[in-house]
This record gives C-alpha cells, structure tokens and sequence, in this order.
C-alpha cells in the first residue's frame, strides 16, 4: 500500500486560484476567489484541508455552492482525504483585500 503525500499549501492555493468569484462571473468582470481576496486561511495535514473564506456579505446567497464547488476541486488532488470549507466570522471583506497585480 502507497501513501500519497499531502499537496502543498501553495499547490492548494493554486487549485483554489482557479476557481472563479461568482458575483464577478455574474457582473462580467471575472476574478477568482483568490485575487478577489476571499480566500483568508488555508490549513493542511494528515489527509484534511481546511479554507477559511471572508465573504463580501455576510448573508452571501452564493456560499453553499461556493463552499460545494471548493470541496469538489480539492478532493480532487492526490492525498486530500476531506475538505472543510468555512466563512470568517471575524474578518470582514474590504477593498483592499483585492489582489489586482496579477
């Protein structure tokens, strides 16, 4: 029996970088959850990957797909055995946290 490896936390990153803001997709100005500075904490070992989003509102009526969507990109990768994906409950999204460097 193998035992893969946990990725990176940059290789989660970049797996999350991929995935599209979905207020931005609907308004035609495409970012992803990462420059759009959703993406706050990411945690890994043993198997779990755990991502900590800070929404622009707190009542986002996208999470739940959201949150379906970053589950099923994660476990996608070799050594992701769970994904918990939840929203910041003391950071709040502001401007500044958009990433436009890239």
């Amino acid at each position: 029996m193998s035992v893969v490896a946990m990725p990176s936390e940059e290789t989660i990153r970049a797996r999350l970088s991929e995935i599209p803001e979905p207020c931005g997709v609907l308004m035609r100005v495409p970012l992803d959850i990462c420059r759009m500075g959703l993406v706050d904490k990411v945690e890994c070992a043993d198997g779990r990957v755990r991502v900590e989003l800070v929404l622009t509102d707190s009542s986002c009526v996208h999470f739940t797909g959201l949150r379906r969507y970053i589950v099923d990109v994660l476990r996608e990768l070799p050594g992701v055995e769970a994904v918990e994906v939840a929203a910041s409950t003391t950071t709040l999204w502001t401007p500044d946290r958009l990433q436009t460097n890239n």
